[in-house]
């Protein structure tokens, strides 16, 4: 396990040096701001900082009995897995269902159903984060951000401000 650790940590750091080198190149500050290199660059440079803090904490770490480690597999099985998968399938349902349903809807099915299938929420307390995390983020974005969210496609849907 310690062996993937250390692939894992190291990927983390080539991709923040990459994305390093990629922000260098864009614009770091313009006239009016932060400009598009401003945070890539940041962000990249966090990111390179706790992969070291964690392959330094990887090699510090005292190493596992053999036993122990051979046990130990690098993919889950079992309840494991199925959380996984049914991220996965969560994920699919709003890419392929954020247009036709709008961002509202699409957020709503995914929250309530990653809520119900991964955490032990009550069913109100599960309707009433959903809600909130798609209804009143779309809000937001929308009306204090002046972002635009997906609508729905579907025209009584987009009629009724869904």
């Amino acid at each position: 396990m310690r062996k993937s650790r250390l692939i894992a940590s190291s990927i983390f750091l080539v991709f923040s040096a990459a994305l390093m080198i990629a922000s260098v190149s864009m614009e770091y500050y313009s006239s009016i701001g932060p400009g598009p290199g401003f945070f890539p660059f940041w962000l990249s440079l966090i990111l390179g900082l706790l992969s070291i803090i964690w392959i330094v904490q990887i090699v510090r770490s005292a190493p596992a009995s053999a036993k122990t480690e051979g046990e130990e597999t690098l993919f889950p099985r079992g309840g494991g897995l199925l959380r996984i998968l049914s991220l996965f399938g969560a994920l699919c349902f709003m890419i392929a269902f954020m247009e036709p349903l709008g961002f509202q809807l699409a957020m709503f099915a995914f929250l309530a159903f990653l809520l119900v299938a991964l955490g032990h929420v009550k069913t109100w307390m599960t309707l009433i984060i959903a809600g909130i995390g798609s209804f009143g983020l779309f809000r937001v974005f929308t009306l204090l951000l002046d972002v635009q969210l997906p609508q729905s496609a579907i025209r009584f849907l987009a009629a009724i401000g869904l």
